[in-house]
């Protein structure tokens, strides 16, 4: 296993730098052009800085929703994320997933200016998503403090859910128990968070003075359990080994 996953399994997550640091540049590259485009507005030249300050060309609530709703959708006509943040991090995601992998057509856009009133609940992706996927976090600016997200690693999230299946009527309990165990995470431009859907994690309310941007995408084995989604519409086939390419000719050829 690729050695900057030492940890993964024992706390769920683990934060990687990229195998193609060029390729996941350009990909930032291109997500930033068709942001400004989408405003209306002309590019700097730096593109950090262009990312940072999102905020001054939109408003939080609704507006910056409708600009996050825009960006997905022309993200998913016109790049292809699955396979490219896949390459750039291929290392580790082919270590935890393999070499048949599905990925998530529609990629998940983040976007949280400061003040913004609707940051993410507490939630885990599990049982909704297969515990058999990952999760790639992907910020596009550096994130720290409150312009990043909280995690409960392995250990607390099953503390938190036997919490809450004991008293789920303690409210109360539930939070200052969440307070206890979230951590917000430090994860800079250039890295990746990878973890399991099992885990709770959510944000708060961006108080830094900059923009999130940060995208959320899910890769899993062709053959392992899908969960709940329907893997025609939420999965399309990203890799497939010559084995696996045999294999299924020659199911086909036999009917």
């Amino acid at each position: 296993m690729d050695a900057t996953l030492a940890g993964f399994e024992a706390q769920g997550f683990a934060i990687v730098p990229p195998t193609d640091r060029a390729r996941l540049d350009r990909l930032r590259t291109s997500v930033r052009d068709l942001a400004y485009e989408i405003l209306g507005v002309a590019p700097g030249d730096h593109v950090d800085a262009d990312l940072d300050r999102l905020h001054e060309h939109v408003e939080p609530g609704d507006p910056a929703t409708t600009f996050r709703l825009a960006l997905t959708r022309v993200m998913s006509e016109q790049l292809d994320v699955g396979r490219e943040v896949f390459s750039s991090f291929e290392s580790q995601l082919a270590s935890l997933v393999g070499v048949d992998v599905l990925a998530q057509r529609v990629p998940n856009v983040v976007f949280q200016p400061p003040g913004d009133p609707r940051p993410t609940e507490l939630h885990r992706d599990a049982p909704a998503n297969s515990p058999y996927e990952v999760v790639v976090w992907l910020p596009l600016v550096d994130c720290a403090g409150t312009k990043s997200m909280y995690l409960l690693d392995r250990s607390a999230s099953s503390e938190v859910l036997d919490f809450h299946r004991a008293h789920p009527d303690d409210a109360d309990g539930f939070q200052r128990l969440l307070d206890e165990r979230a951590v917000l995470m430090d994860v800079p431009y250039g890295h990746a968070l990878l973890f399991w859907p099992g885990l709770f994690h959510g944000s708060l309310v961006n108080r830094e003075a900059d923009s999130r941007l940060s995208l959320n995408i899910r890769f899993k084995h062709l053959f392992a359990p899908l969960g709940m989604k329907d893997p025609f519409r939420y999965f399309t086939v990203l890799h497939t080994s010559p084995l696996t390419r045999l294999g299924l000719a020659f199911e086909r050829a036999e009917g």
